[in-house]
């Protein structure tokens, strides 16, 4: 999939450039955001776009304006950002986020704010009702001219923000924009202008193999604590795991830090490597990304009532089941370039007999799963009378595995 990060030009009300919108779209469609990219990946290419090209060219020295999610706040890659060049505007995210996020991207923004940036809320986030915080601090409200009513303009004015008026096409409708707003940017002012083109597959791939091996080398719960710190979507997910019905923790879990020590260093590492790829797999293949996951769940499962020691090991054999396929890379390969044990690669080449058994029974058991839930009476299925004979692991049993790495499975995908 192809896609492009481009720049286009905001005008005052005298005609003059003042800042540049820096935002991702598709290639074939500069209209149109890719939902398919979630909003934290998107805040990081386009940082890191930035970044190379350097913020005082991008912006031609005027401000540059970058639309990112709330949560996105917590990004420490806009820290390395002169602030007093930055407009930022805030959208809702795409998962809801607790407390504890929201008041940490609240102290990012004020943080920001006394130290020159500017902040923009879009009209999605005003009507969601869930960030007045964030409008409040906010200067200015960025709503399309299609979207522009007089009840949004009276409210406005009657909170003081600037209106930052996007999407104008017409002449008539830059004359409407004109009369109400501060701020105005479309195709009939300026086009925009693309600063990179890429595939997207190729560029996260570099991104998630850098990531994988910084996670699966870490020694302690502390040091991968620090690397979760910097990104802000893998914060905001893990924190939402640690205190969802998943664990149930007693009291809500507010720190990063608390939550890899609550997790311990194995678990930690299997849901951030799930995290880590969720991401990036779902933009290409997620179909694949989500059997692989079944087939960890299932692994894990298997392993944990025939061979208990392997029961790690086998949930990220079934991790990587399919990762040749879905980043189109030579498995082994691959695997010894993020640093996999070697006990997880001779599962793979049959070197570990044990492993390799488990994995083909949670293939198997992920291939066949429609046919055996959909069945009439599940438990009397000949697939698992036949895994039950191999394995020596009660049908029931198995079925329960089956239906619990489904839901899992949907349940990690939606963080």
């Amino acid at each position: 999939m192809s896609f492009v990060i481009a720049k286009q030009p905001v005008f005052n009300k005298k005609g003059q450039i003042t800042a540049f919108e820096v935002y991702l779209r598709k290639k074939d469609n500069m209209y149109e955001y890719p939902k398919d990219v979630p909003y934290s990946r998107a805040t990081f290419i386009i940082l890191e776009i930035i970044s190379e090209h350097g913020l005082e060219r991008v912006g031609e020295g005027k401000r540059v304006i970058i639309n990112l999610s709330v949560d996105s706040l917590l990004n420490k890659a806009i820290s390395v950002l002169d602030p007093n060049k930055l407009i930022l505007e805030l959208i809702p995210p795409q998962i809801s986020i607790g407390k504890v996020i929201y008041q940490n991207a609240l102290r990012a923004m004020d943080h920001m704010m006394s130290s020159g940036a500017l902040f923009s809320v879009t009209q999605e986030l005003l009507q969601s009702g869930s960030y007045t915080d964030f409008y409040q601090r906010a200067g200015f409200l960025t709503v399309s001219v299609k979207k522009l009513s007089k009840d949004l303009v009276a409210k406005a004015l009657a909170d003081k923000k600037g209106l930052i008026i996007t999407h104008i096409e017409t002449e008539d409708e830059y004359k409407s924009a004109l009369e109400v707003g501060v701020l105005f940017e479309g195709n009939y002012l300026g086009t925009p202008i693309i600063l990179k083109e890429f595939q997207i597959a190729p560029y996260l791939k570099s991104t998630l193999l850098r990531l994988m091996a910084v996670i699966h080398t870490a020694q302690s719960t502390k040091e991968i604590a620090q690397i979760v710190s910097s990104d802000a979507g893998m914060s905001a997910k893990l924190l939402r795991l640690v205190n969802s019905a998943y664990f149930s923790p007693i009291t809500e879990i507010k720190s990063i830090e608390q939550a890899c020590s609550m997790l311990g260093l194995k678990n930690l590492k299997n849901f951030l490597m799930v995290f880590a790829m969720n991401d990036y797999m779902s933009v290409e293949n997620p179909q694949l990304w989500k059997k692989s996951l079944i087939r960890a769940i299932l692994a894990e499962n298997i392993a944990n009532a025939a061979h208990p020691k392997e029961a790690n090991n086998a949930y990220l054999l079934g991790l990587f089941s399919l990762v040749d396929r879905i980043l189109d890379v030579d498995k082994i390969s691959f695997l010894k370039e993020v640093h996999v044990a070697h006990e997880i690669i001779d599962g793979f080449t049959g070197k570990n007999p044990t492993l390799r058994s488990i994995l083909d029974t949670a293939v198997f058991l992920e291939e066949k799963s429609s046919e055996i839930l959909s069945s009439e009476d599940a438990y009397t299925h000949p697939y698992l009378e036949n895994v039950e004979r191999q394995m020596g692991i009660d049908r029931s049993q198995l079925l329960y595995f089956l239906k619990d790495a489904m839901e899992k499975a949907d349940y990690l995908l939606k963080l």
